[in-house]
C-alpha cells in the first residue's frame, strides 16, 4: 500500500474524534481545546477523553490521538479495520509515532494551518487463541508473552504457516511489527526492520540457548505458539497495554492484520531521522574533555 496525502482543510472535515485515555489526565485540557476548536471550523467532534471507545463511523474523517506514543498505541487498536487516518499529537518524552505539537494541530483545527500531511500504511498484528470467546486482538507495537516476576523458563513451541520451527526455553517471547522493531524487541538485541516492509520479527527473552536468535519473518506467514509448560503469572501483554492470562497448553495465532493503521505524519522527518534523533542510532560514545581542554 502506498503512501497518500491528507490535505483537507479543518472546515471540510465532517467527523473528528479526538481521543486521549485515562492514563494521562494531563492530556485531556489540550484534548478538549483541540475538540473546541475542530467544532468551531464546523465539525462534529466526538471526545474520547478515557480511551475506551471502538472509533469506527462512515462519516469518521479523522482521528487525533492526544497525549504520546502509548496513547497512540491505545488509538490504533480501536481505530482497525477503518481506514480512518490516525493523528498523533505528542505531549510525552519520545514522540516517536505522535509526531505533532498541540499548537500546530490548534492551528490546522482553526483553518490557520493547511494540511499537506504523508498518510503512510503500518502494519498491525493480530492474535487469536484457540477457544477465546473474546475474538481477536490487534497490535501495533508488539505481542509479548511473558510470566511476569517468576524466574522458571517458559517452554514454548513455535510453528510457521503449520509447519514446526523451533522451540524456545526463554523468560519469555516478543513478536513485533516494523513498527515495534524499535521498542521491547530492540532492547533484547532484535533487528530494526524498515517501517515500509510487511514483515515481522519474532525475539526471545534471554533463551536458554546460543542458537536462539531473533527470525525475520514474511508479512503472509501465520506463526503458531504454544505453551508447553506451567508458569503461575504467564500471560500474552498487548502492545504493553493490555493482559491475558495464559495455561499450559493455550495454543495463539499471530499473523499480520488484514488491515493497516494509516498514519498521519508531519513530512519533515524521515524514518533515519527518527532513528538518529531519538534513539542516537550510529552516535559515537559521548567522551569528557581530557585535563588539557582537546
Amino acid at each position: 500500500m502506498a503512501t497518500r496525502i491528507f490535505d483537507r482543510p479543518a472546515g471540510e472535515l465532517r467527523h473528528v474524534v479526538v481521543a486521549s485515555t485515562k492514563q494521562k489526565p494531563i492530556a485531556h485540557p489540550v484534548a478538549v481545546a483541540l475538540g473546541e476548536a475542530f467544532e468551531r471550523s464546523g465539525a462534529r467532534v466526538t471526545l474520547d477523553l478515557a480511551g475506551e471507545r471502538m472509533l469506527r463511523a462512515d462519516d469518521l474523517d479523522l482521528v487525533v490521538s492526544v497525549g504520546g506514543d502509548g496513547t497512540l498505541l491505545s488509538t490504533a487498536r480501536r481505530v482497525v479495520g477503518s481506514g480512518t487516518p490516525v493523528l498523533g499529537v505528542n505531549l510525552g518524552k519520545l514522540g516517536f509515532l505522535a509526531e505533532f505539537g498541540a499548537d500546530e494541530i490548534r492551528a490546522y483545527a482553526s483553518g490557520i494551518l493547511l494540511p499537506n500531511w504523508p498518510v503512510s500504511p503500518k502494519m498491525m498484528l493480530v492474535v487469536n487463541r484457540d477457544g477465546d470467546g473474546d475474538g481477536p486482538r490487534y497490535a501495533l507495537n508488539d505481542l509479548m508473552l511473558t510470566q511476569g516476576v517468576m524466574t522458571r523458563l517458559m517452554r514454548i513451541r513455535m510453528s510457521v504457516d503449520d509447519h514446526h520451527a523451533t522451540e524456545y526455553r526463554a523468560d519469555g517471547l516478543v513478536v513485533s511489527t516494523p513498527v515495534g522493531s524499535t521498542a521491547y524487541s530492540l532492547s533484547l538485541g532484535g533487528p530494526i526492520l524498515s517501517q515500509h516492509l510487511r514483515a515481522f520479527v519474532v525475539t526471545p527473552i534471554a533463551p536458554h540457548s546460543l542458537t536462539n536468535r531473533p527470525i525475520v519473518l514474511s508479512g503472509d506467514s501465520v506463526v503458531g505458539i504454544e505453551v508447553v509448560s506451567r508458569a503461575d503469572e504467564m500471560a500474552l501483554v498487548v502492545d504493553g497495554q493490555e493482559r491475558v492470562d495464559l495455561v499450559l497448553g493455550d495454543r495463539l495465532r499471530i499473523a499480520a492484520a488484514e488491515h493497516a493503521l494509516w498514519l498521519v505524519s508531519s513530512g519533515r522527518r524521515s524514518d533515519f531521522d527518527v532513528l538518529r534523533h531519538k534513539l542516537r542510532w550510529g552516535e559515537g560514545p559521548v567522551l569528557a574533555p581530557s585535563l588539557d581542554g582537546s
